[in-house]
């Protein structure tokens, strides 16, 4: 029984070590996964911003010889000889006119996209440099912690090794799936007739046999093992 005390005061010590990284190492990961992501975007949005410069250029040039194909229309109005052809070329020239709006339309709809891409990349970047400097901190913080903690652990898990040798392998298992669900608790002392884990009655002839230590117990509704805590 003596050794698995020891272990569990062992897992205890290690577990508490755990516990100073809390969820340091998840908010870690989850600030280098909003990292990426955002570079993801920023590379998406800038490669927008390109093509949204290609098609105003295109654009541009669509609206200025749609302009220029209109105004040479027109000069041609003055030429014409009678009303049929006069006609044609007001139709073309109302055709010109249309497209010339739509592509217009077209021209400011993408100027307001691009400006709108500029502004979303510009407060992405803010975004990104905000998360890049609290990763900074975060990163230290988990490298400090673990570093201090890690010569201790070493030590601890070098007694548990050692410790487990002298424990029947049985003991071990049932210790091994108590302590995973109960919360890293495994060994328990007896508190009066009571288990000290659940706080369970216990049996007087197991009360007994616990504090002479002729037999090894565990509660019979938490599973802990039971000890006596001679005070």
């Amino acid at each position: 029984m003596e050794q698995l005390i020891r272990l569990q005061n062992i897992d205890t010590k290690l577990k508490d070590l755990n516990d100073l990284l809390g969820d340091l190492p998840s908010k870690v990961e989850d600030l280098n996964n909003q990292e990426e992501s955002t570079k993801d975007s920023i590379t998406s949005k800038k490669s927008r911003s390109k093509e949204l410069d290609v098609e105003i250029n295109k654009t541009e040039l669509d609206v200025s010889a749609l302009i220029g194909k209109i105004d040479k229309l027109k000069d041609q109005l003055f030429l014409v000889t009678n009303n049929k052809q006069y006609d044609a070329l007001m139709t073309e020239i109302d055709h010109l006119k249309e497209k010339r709006t739509g592509s217009e339309n077209k021209l400011i709809e993408l100027m307001e996209e691009k400006e709108s891409t500029i502004e979303l990349i510009g407060s992405m970047e803010s975004d990104l440099q905000s998360l890049s400097e609290t990763l900074t901190v975060r990163r230290k913080k988990l490298e400090l912690v673990i570093e201090e903690s890690a010569e201790e652990k070493n030590s601890l898990q070098k007694q548990r090794d050692q410790n487990v040798k002298d424990i029947d392998q049985n003991t071990l298992n049932v210790y091994s799936r108590v302590i995973e669900h109960r919360g890293g608790l495994a060994v328990v002392p007896l508190q009066g007739s009571a288990c000290g884990g659940c706080g369970a009655h216990i049996p007087p002839q197991t009360v007994s046999e616990v504090r002479a230590k002729s037999a090894v117990h565990t509660c019979g509704v938490c599973g802990r093992f039971l000890y006596h805590n001679k005070v």
